[in-house]
Formats: C-alpha cells, structure tokens, sequence
C-alpha cells in the first residue's frame, strides 16, 4: 500500500486525545477560576464533552490525511492527487455552514446549565463539534459520490478472483472504519442531546432530541451500506467479464471438437477448470474486520432509534 494512502489511526486516535484532554484541562481551569469546578465536571460528563472534542479531531484528521483520493486514484488508475470529489465550493460551503450553522444554533438553544465564561466555553465546544460534523458530512457525501461513480469506471482488479483485489480492499476497509467513527461520534452526540441538565422549554429539547436522530440516523446507514453493495456490483462485473472470455475461448475449441488434437483437449480441460475455479471465487470483499466495522454501526444506529421510540429503555446514567 502506497505510504500517502495508509490510515494512521493510532497517531490520529492519540492527537485527537491530547487535545480532547488539553480542551477538557481548559474548562476545568475556567471553572476553578469560577469557582463551579465540580458542577462544571459533572455537565462536561452528561455533554460527552470530552469525547466529541476526541472523535471530531480524529476524524478531522483522517480526510486532511487524504487517504481516500490515494486509495482511489490506486484503484482507477487515475493520477494520484488529493482532487475534491465536490468541485462546486458553493456547494462545500452550503453543506458545512448548515450543518455547523443549524447544529450550533439548535444546540445552544436546549440552553446549557452554565453562566459566564463556563457557558461561553460550552457555547465554543457546540460550535466547534458542530462545525466538525458538517465537514465530516461533507466527506461522507464525496465518498458516497465517489464510489458511485465506480460503477461508471474501469477500474484496476485481480482478473481471476477481483474481490481479492488489493486496491478493492483499501476502499471497503476506508469507508467502514470511518463510518464507524462517523457512527460512534454521532452515538456520544446523541447521549448529550439526552443526559445533559438543559434549561430550555422541555418541547423544545425533545423536538432537538426528534430532529438529529431523524437526519443523522439514515445517512450513517446509507454511508454504511451502499458502498457495499456498489463494491459487490463492481465485482460481479469484472468476474462475468473474465468468466465470459473464458466461456467464449472454450465455445471456440469446442466448435471444431472432432478435429481436436490433443494439445487443444487438454487446453479446453483446463480453460474449464479455470471457469470453475473463477466462479467459485468470492462475491465480495470481507474479512472479521470488516464485518465487525459493518454490523457495529448498524447496531448503534438501531440503538439510538430504539432510544428514541422506547424512552423508558433508556440507559440510567447519572451525573
């Protein structure tokens, strides 16, 4: 795998630590100077302050990697360049400014349990998650049009078995591990909306708690899902292609079958087994990691649903 395409989660998962543990070290400090060290700590754990500062860094970091258009360009065969999917700027700018814009503003309204510098710096936290999330839905957008677009494409693959294709396996590998994190931020975003002690109209923090599920929900389990079935279209494609030239080299050996010679009998023997070696070769891309990074957002997906409709299911957490 070419180095600029690799994903270094680990680096990216422990910057994104330091500084949801630097941002956290700064409230704290806020509210010892305040004097509400311990209410304040107490409504940073409800808000999953820390975590959503975590996770939105780290996957900040993993599309400025641009990893993706690496994997992309390895698999098309188009030159290597961190292009924009989404050439339209009108467009970027739409997507990250509504979703940062209306987020920040819906938030801010459950009206957060804070005064003075402590509501400022909450108020600083919401936008800045916020604004997080509209890039990191502006990039699930690109992967989607992306891989859309595949279907439109030649593409680079192992003739004989495509769905061992290498380049194959670096796009399903990219777009699940970020949907799981795309998934996970969103399941701590979801638990703030619940256990944080808003102040504002009960209505009105149910309907905040009704709205994000209802837009966030379907688009994880698109991201999630129909890449997959896209990636499984492509393979079947390259697979019937190579299986037809095949079937085509056998259907011309055979027509002239009583005058074989030998050398053309054991060609036509093994063109057959290699049929039906290349048929028996799988129909997709999988392996235990991929599969735990399919079913795992599925699963939180379902359970934020399922919080929703059966309130009393609710985890009992308290801060």
């Amino acid at each position: 795998m070419p180095a600029a395409s690799k994903t270094n989660h680990v680096l990216w998962c422990l910057i994104g630590l330091g500084i949801g543990l630097a941002w956290t070290a700064l409230g704290c400090g806020l509210a010892l100077i305040a004097g509400v060290l311990r209410p304040f700590f107490r409504e940073w754990l409800a808000l999953q302050g820390f975590f959503l500062v975590w996770l939105g860094t780290w996957l900040i970091l993993t599309i400025r990697s641009g990893s993706f258009p690496f994997r992309l360009a390895a698999l098309t065969g188009e030159p290597t360049r961190r292009g924009r999917i989404i050439k339209s700027r009108i467009l970027r700018a739409v997507v990250v400014l509504l979703i940062g814009i209306i987020g920040t503003a819906t938030v801010i309204g459950m009206g957060f349990n804070a005064h003075g510098a402590i509501l400022l710096f909450f108020w600083l936290t919401c936008g800045g998650v916020c604004f997080a999330a509209g890039i990191v839905t502006l990039h699930v957008l690109e992967v989607l049009i992306a891989i859309h677009r595949l279907e439109g494409q030649e593409i680079k693959v192992f003739r004989y078995a495509p769905a061992r294709t290498p380049e194959l396996r670096m796009i399903v590998s990219y777009f699940t591990s970020f949907t799981l994190l795309v998934s996970v931020g969103y399941a701590f975003g979801f638990l703030a909306t619940l256990y944080g002690h808003w102040t504002s109209l009960s209505v009105y923090v149910e309907g905040v708690r009704m709205f994000w599920p209802v837009l966030y929900v379907p688009i994880c389990s698109v991201a999630l899902t129909y890449p997959h079935f896209v990636v499984h279209r492509l393979i079947q494609r390259e697979k019937e292609r190579t299986l037809l030239l095949c079937q085509e080299d056998i259907d011309v050996l055979l027509s002239k079958y009583s005058t074989l010679k030998t050398e053309e009998i054991e060609r036509t023997n093994t063109l057959a087994q290699l049929f039906d070696r290349m048929e028996a070769t799988p129909n997709y891309v999988i392996d235990f990691g991929i599969a735990a990074r399919t079913l795992l957002p599925l699963v939180l997906n379902l359970a934020t649903l399922f919080a929703k409709v059966a309130p009393g299911a609710r985890l009992r957490i308290k801060f």
